[in-house]
């Protein structure tokens, strides 16, 4: 089974960032600053010791 995204040569995060933008274009006006609100981009991770994850680190980007 191929998915056609994967045949165009896109990969999965590629593809969801098209998608996300094309819906985010047809939404109605008055919802159009709710997504803008959230439209930023953010990182969080956390080194994992011994089965247990450390410290969370958030990265703005």
């Amino acid at each position: 089974m191929s998915f056609a995204w994967r045949t165009a040569g896109m990969n999965y995060l590629q593809y969801s960032s098209i998608a996300a933008r094309a819906l985010r274009r047809t939404v109605k006006a008055e919802l159009q600053t709710e997504i803008a609100k959230r439209e930023g981009m953010s990182l969080k991770y956390a080194k994992w010791e011994s089965g247990k994850a450390g410290v969370l680190v958030r990265i703005a980007a």
